[in-house]
């Protein structure tokens, strides 16, 4: 078994977390972003059902509610798809 953590890797690399919750205070979603150059920024969010959607500031959305990785090469991976911008 595996004792990758998702959101420590985006951690780790520098992600920025900022948390979307609903008008009662229950998480809707979690919004991982990193600044890829000066106010260029791609994103990366976690819906309530655990799945991924990302998105680059080149290519738009790259993947939509996808499930997250599970090892360090696919989120490498995943990431290398969002931190298109030139």
């Amino acid at each position: 078994m595996s004792n990758f953590n998702f959101y420590d890797f985006l951690t780790e690399k520098e992600y920025q977390k900022e948390t979307i919750r609903d008008g009662s205070g229950v998480t809707f979603c979690t919004n991982y972003q990193k600044e890829l150059s000066e106010n260029i920024w791609n994103s990366l969010t976690v819906h309530k059902d655990k799945t991924i959607t990302g998105a680059s500031p080149k290519n738009g959305i790259v993947f939509k509610q996808i499930p997250q990785p599970t090892t360090t090469e696919d989120a490498d991976l995943l990431l290398k798809q969002i931190e298109v911008y030139g």
